[in-house]
């Protein structure tokens, strides 16, 4: 009988142990993976966040170039769908609508498959907004960042145009005005939308305190000032706040300059073929007509900004540094969680995601990757 429970007492004595060690093993790794559950997720909330201001300047900015000034130029000039009007022809061969002639002209852009005097195409569908000016007489309007050529004087009615069409003094300058009140609408727009885009990415807000309060770490509560800067400096590339002029760039003309018919003075009849002399000078920094983004900006960020964030492991039962297991290299001797964040169109493969200009097509999203 004796030797019976000596059987079972002497493996509990060496069971019990183990087994409290494994559950003390259990808990500490479970404290650990928690620990860096939650760091993972304060990282991926932060980094969303955060590119999600890019993802909105980028598709606003598209709106701006693109959509919006087509559809609301169809609106004011088009005819029979809009409130244009058919000009006549001086050689009798019949009418050319209003819209069509300022588009010949180069004053503003439009899609592809515009219907004419119809209502504008429904582009949801499409992959690549192809909207762009007639070049014929802008030849470098239709380039990217890098090569847009957008001259400092805009014809707006062609001397041609008005020696083949009638289009009158007083008609002219109020379809002039038309055309400027949208594109200085258009302009401040765009001015407010970066403006706010530049403050948001100054000093990146939104990603420490995002991160500030899902990760709650000791530093952080510590240091708010310096909670998640890691995240935004040790991968690159990185978050940044975009320089006005090389990384991004809005374009203007200077001055405006058009031709027009008016009626003889003194005993004469007929018209006398007119311009604006001098040309209209237009207010600083100009008049508005689009914005570029760099296309090695637009290609980074497709490809995805890299975030490595620290984290301490803390203390453990065994005393064990984790650190030295779980480094960061060559960023960091601390262990870190790691996430790529994008933003992205469907130009990512093919024009180096630029989907802003040419073919602004407003669909970026925002995606995040391990």
């Amino acid at each position: 009988m004796k030797n019976r429970r000596a059987q079972v007492l002497i493996p509990s004595v060496l069971v019990i142990p183990s087994l409290l060690i494994f559950v003390y093993l259990l808990f500490e790794t479970t404290k650990v993976s928690r620990e860096k559950i939650r760091q993972q997720f304060a990282a991926d909330s932060a980094a969303f966040i955060q590119m999600g201001d890019y993802t909105n300047f980028l598709n606003r900015t598209a709106y701006v170039n693109g959509a919006f000034p087509y559809r609301i130029f169809k609106e004011i000039f088009e005819c029979t769908y809009g409130d244009g009007a058919e000009l006549q022809k001086t050689d009798d061969s019949g009418s050319i609508c209003e819209y069509k002639m300022l588009y010949e002209a180069g004053n503003f852009p439009k899609a592809y498959n515009d219907p004419e005097k119809g209502q504008p195409v429904n582009l949801d569908k499409e992959p690549k907004w192809r909207i762009e000016f007639d070049a014929t007489h802008r030849p470098g309007i239709n380039k990217p960042h890098e090569q847009i050529q957008v001259e400092d004087e805009l014809i707006f009615i062609r001397d041609e145009q008005a020696s083949k069409i009638f289009i009158f003094w007083d008609p002219a300058i109020e379809t002039y005005k038309k055309y400027a009140q949208v594109y200085s609408v258009l302009g401040t727009v765009e001015e407010s939308q970066m403006s706010v885009f530049e403050r948001l990415t100054e000093k990146m807000n939104f990603f420490k305190k995002s991160f500030y309060l899902n990760a709650a770490t000791k530093e952080c509560l510590d240091n708010p000032e310096l909670c998640g800067n890691d995240g935004l400096t040790l991968g690159q590339p990185n978050f940044k706040k975009w320089q006005r002029g090389s990384d991004m760039k809005s374009h203007f003309i200077k001055r405006i300059k058009f031709w027009a018919l008016h009626m003889k003075t003194g005993m004469g009849f007929g018209y006398d073929r007119v311009k604006t002399n001098p040309p209209l000078e237009m207010p600083a920094p100009g008049l508005f007509q689009l914005t570029t983004v760099s296309s090695d900006v637009l290609r980074k960020i497709g490809q995805g900004y890299q975030i490595y964030q620290t984290w301490e492991p803390g203390s453990n039962y065994f005393n064990v540094n984790l650190t030295q297991f779980a480094n960061c290299q060559p960023y960091s001797a601390k262990p870190c969680v790691h996430a790529t964040i994008t933003s992205q169109c469907p130009a990512l493969n093919t024009d180096s995601n630029n989907c802003v200009w040419p073919n602004p097509t407003p669909k970026y999203q925002t995606r995040l990757y391990p």
